[in-house]
């Protein structure tokens, strides 16, 4: 017989599959725009010279190693994707089962907004940076930061993200003081950004590569969020895209930080100014949305606080919105539609929790 908590983990790890494998279903057969050519070029020529892809040249792990397994190229990345985003999910479910349901957790995960658009577009390392960045969580609140230095090293190599993520510990640690040793959890950092910057340096200089050529190497214009600015130029739309990555969760987390244990607020404070940076040098929507592991564990604990009917309504109907917009489906009813219900659950949830508060 299975132990409960062995149980737990079972069906922790089955909702997410079920839930990660719904929402690749209801995603377009295939996205508009994708970077599908460029990444699958590095898979095949990993290391040549002049790299004619920019920026995706640098993130070779992934690509080289799809290319090992054996089976075509749509199975290979769909199937990295489901299978990083089950691991992601229950990972970020179990670390936050201290502070609120790790379904609701699991769910607001999977239809937030990062990870519905690699559902629509799993062409990408996104859904193994996401997996990193899972890990990471784990090990900060089992204070392992000898493995995060390891996977950090290694994970530069999927896309120069982890090495904003390995920052969130070492910035919370210099925040925050307390019983860690602060020069270990500075160690990944440091590591991840040696070993980035040099990485770039040798190819630049030895294989003719570079990244003049895209838009987030161009610092002194803004870089990505310049373009953004320009492309979105109703204040209303912004808004929107700003609202996108996590919709009411972004409210839920705020509420949920001062029900969190120390390690949760540390680290959420700790990775506020690597996602604000990641907003610069890529499209603001897609940058927050690797806020998930604070994010996420945040909303759990407040929707923890409210009577299950509300909490479930409010996780549902704002993960419905935030699906929505990711997944670009028309087999999902408008934002328009949806938005008003999602605003009257977490007003139910707002409601019940003063309730419960008082």
């Amino acid at each position: 017989m299975l132990s409960l908590r062995m149980r737990r983990l079972v069906v922790v790890i089955l909702f997410n599959a079920v839930v990660a494998a719904a929402l690749q279903a209801l995603a377009p057969a295939a996205p508009r725009l994708t970077d599908r050519d460029e990444y699958e070029y590095s898979g095949r020529q990993p290391f040549a010279s002049h790299c004619p892809n920019t920026i995706y040249c640098y993130r070779i792990l992934v690509p080289v190693l799809l290319e090992q397994v054996p089976a075509d190229s749509e199975r290979r990345w769909r199937g990295l994707q489901w299978i990083a985003h089950t691991a992601t999910g229950s990972i970020v479910a179990i670390a936050a089962a201290p502070l609120g349901p790790p379904l609701i957790a699991s769910l607001l995960l999977q239809t937030s907004y990062g990870f519905t658009f690699t559902a629509y577009d799993p062409y990408s390392p996104d859904p193994v940076v996401f997996l990193i960045s899972a890990i990471v969580l784990y090990l900060w609140l089992v204070d392992r930061a000898l493995a995060v230095a390891v996977m950090a090293a290694i994970g530069v190599f999927v896309k120069e993200t982890v090495a904003l993520v390995a920052s969130a510990p070492a910035l919370a640690v210099i925040m925050w003081s307390d019983r860690r040793s602060p020069w270990r959890w500075l160690l990944p950092a440091a590591l991840a950004w040696v070993i980035l910057l040099g990485f770039h340096w040798y190819m630049d200089t030895y294989a003719g590569w570079g990244i003049s050529r895209n838009p987030a190497a161009s610092f002194s214009t803004g870089s990505w969020l310049a373009i953004w600015w320009k492309l979105n130029p109703s204040l209303a739309k912004k808004a929107l895209m700003l609202f996108a990555p996590f919709g009411f969760a972004w409210a839920f987390a705020a509420l949920g930080y001062r029900h969190a244990s120390r390690p949760f607020q540390q680290l959420a404070a700790g990775a506020a100014l690597p996602m604000l940076a990641l907003t610069f040098v890529q499209t603001p929507e897609r940058a927050l949305g690797n806020a998930f592991f604070v994010v996420v564990p945040l909303a759990a604990a407040f929707l923890g606080r409210v009577p299950a009917v509300p909490a479930w309504a409010a996780a549902i109907t704002s993960g419905l919105v935030t699906a929505r917009i990711g997944l670009s489906s028309e087999l999902l009813p408008s934002s328009i539609v949806l938005l008003p219900a999602a605003a009257s659950a977490a007003a139910w949830a707002f409601w019940a929790y003063a309730r419960q508060s008082r």
